[in-house]
């Protein structure tokens, strides 16, 4: 679903822990290079297309998207 293109504090602030955890899980090698390309890769054409609204749930939610969908 598309939503306002308009990114809230709180969502910039998600985005930084949620970009932060996906390096990090990288950097202890949980997740592989192709993997964390694959996650961000998935955000940032949620933004492209306008779908604010999948991007966001990635930022707030993303440490449990990871740890079900990659690291289960």
């Amino acid at each position: 679903m598309k939503s306002n293109p308009v990114l809230t504090d709180k969502n910039h602030a998600d985005m930084d822990v949620f970009l932060g955890e996906v390096l990090e899980r990288h950097k202890a090698g949980e997740l592989e290079k192709s993997q964390a390309i694959g996650i961000l890769a998935h955000v940032m054409a949620a933004l492209d297309l306008d779908n604010y609204d999948e991007a966001v749930k990635w930022f707030e939610q993303g440490r449990k998207f990871i740890q079900q969908d990659y690291l289960g």
